[in-house]
């Protein structure tokens, strides 16, 4: 397990969303075949069981960028079941995320503000190995930080992405999202030199 401490909020501005997505998209070339594929297996495999591996499997395709940008290593296909070793903890998250976020989007404004600020719940889970709870506050806490508009902006840009996206595009879609949404993780955590040296 790597525990990654932050730096200082002080020494942070708001979120750079051009930033976001113009690092999001490196990410997401970089290393094109090993997310379009991982997420293949990750979209088929959770089809197939129901949900049940839904969570595990996301947390495998955000493990793929975490270990691009921290460890400097190139991600194989395979990492897609790196976090298994987690099964139930993400398996909950998941189960959690989607109960409430999706009750939540019923009023839309409680929808986009969930997903605001727990933008980053998996990405921080996989980082730092917390637990779920942890991880929400701490994602909550860090989009405060770094600029509540800013990422409520990359919230509703995100989604509409995913909505728009059928077909071949969302093959795509899914794993540049990923690739975004962790790059963000990384930028709002004042880890902006991670990314650009990829």
């Amino acid at each position: 397990m790597s525990t990654v401490v932050a730096a200082p909020a002080a020494d942070r501005g708001p979120i750079d969303i051009g930033f976001v997505f113009k690092q999001g998209w490196r990410l997401f070339v970089k290393d094109i075949g090993p997310l379009i594929v991982g997420a293949l297996i990750a979209c088929g495999l959770s089809i197939v069981t129901l949900g049940i591996l839904a969570g595990p499997l996301t947390a495998g395709l955000f493990g793929m960028v975490v270990k691009r940008v921290r460890d400097g290593q190139a991600p194989k296909v395979g990492d897609v079941f790196g976090q298994m070793h987690r099964f139930w903890t993400f398996f909950g998250a998941a189960v959690v995320l989607a109960i409430v976020v999706g009750v939540a989007w019923v009023t839309i404004i409680g929808g986009i503000l969930l997903t605001t600020i727990w933008l980053y719940t998996f990405p921080i889970m996989v980082d730092r190995g917390l637990r779920f709870w942890t991880s929400l506050g701490e994602s909550k806490d860090l989009v405060v930080r770094a600029g509540f508009w800013e990422h409520l902006a990359l919230a509703i840009l995100f989604a509409v992405i995913a909505s728009l996206a059928n077909g071949v595009l969302a093959v795509l879609a899914t794993p540049f999202l990923v690739a975004a949404v962790a790059a963000g993780y990384f930028a709002a955590s004042g880890r902006a030199a991670e990314l650009e040296k990829v």
